[in-house]
């Protein structure tokens, strides 16, 4: 029916974290609006209300959902009656899989969570799945109303293991916006060796997924074991640990690759001293690579599971 992509974007979060608000002010600071149209598609109403004034202005109309129609048909009656040149979309939370649901010609470029510092610690202790769904799906992330970065540190490790690619930005109460997290490393990166236990491992991981020439020549000796694994015979060999993010639905393995390949590996549980090297992958970006010096088979850790989800946690699970 629609052979033409429309740009569209979406907007996660809970009830009244802002979404309404930041849809209706990228609406009204858009330059683009005298060349085309704009529909919002709103599955969820919170208190504040649209415009409906400055919509017209923007050249902007709202469809509200009212839950009892099919999604799809729902969005392509929409656009039939509307026919816009982009799309908003305010998500609900709590409706499962609504993105996956949305119909092909809704080219989605771009999706951001608003998170309001006021509920989170509510939320992430009791809705760390629906977290997680909606920051795995985001190029963004926004703390609103955030006092302080330094409120936010305790949840840096479990939130970049979500999504490590996300720009995490805090919005303080006079909405002026930095960066939300600055990871803290629980040892010195001046030391040229450095010591990695289970607590440290997850920290060492994503600092070197951002800034790997942190650790370039240095000697790290990983007191706790590793699994030792390929994907395939034609991949080379990595050490890491299982990561749980939020639930069992979302490990994942967080590993380094080994080079050169260790002689007679059949893969397991080791110990592992090692040097880095800095290379690139297939896509040209920088990864942090480990030399063996020391490896030999070691007992499975009594935690095969490094648990990350919970603020402040000691990143065990069983």
């Amino acid at each position: 029916m629609f052979e033409k992509p429309i740009e569209t974007r979406l907007v996660y979060g809970f009830l009244d974290a802002g979404k309404t608000t930041y849809i209706q002010e990228c609406i009204q600071n858009d330059y683009f609006y005298k060349y085309g149209t704009t529909l919002i598609l709103c599955f969820e109403q919170g208190e504040t209300p649209y415009d409906q004034a400055l919509l017209s202005e923007r050249r902007t109309t709202i469809a509200y959902y009212d839950g009892d129609r099919d999604i799809r048909d729902f969005c392509l009656c929409s656009i039939e009656d509307n026919n816009p040149d982009r799309i908003y979309v305010e998500m609900n939370t709590m409706t499962p899989g609504l993105r996956q649901q949305l119909p092909p010609c809704m080219q989605v470029g771009y999706a951001i969570t608003w998170i309001d510092w006021a509920t989170l610690p509510l939320y992430y202790a009791n809705f760390k799945q629906l977290i997680n769904q909606m920051v795995s799906d985001s190029q963004q992330v926004i703390f609103r109303g955030c006092p302080s970065r330094e409120l936010l540190a305790p949840y840096s490790q479990g939130f970049r293991v979500m999504n490590q690619q996300a720009v995490y930005l805090r919005q303080d109460p006079m909405g002026y916006h930095e960066k939300a997290f600055d990871l803290f490393l629980p040892f010195s990166l001046e030391a040229p060796e450095i010591t990695i236990d289970e607590g440290t491992f997850v920290p060492l991981w994503l600092d070197a997924l951002d800034h790997p020439e942190h650790y370039e020549g240095k000697t790290v000796h990983f007191t706790d074991p590793l699994e030792l694994r390929r994907e395939d015979t034609d991949s080379p060999w990595a050490a890491g640990r299982v990561v749980m993010a939020c639930c069992m639905a979302d490990l994942q393995f967080m590993a380094f690759e080994i080079t050169p390949e260790p002689d007679g590996c059949t893969g397991g549980w080791v110990l592992l001293d090692a040097h880095v090297q800095v290379g690139t992958d297939a896509y040209g970006r920088k990864r942090m690579r480990l030399e063996p010096i020391r490896i030999h088979p070691a007992s499975p850790p009594g935690n095969l599971i490094l648990d990350v989800s919970r603020a402040g946690s000691g990143g065990k699970a069983g």
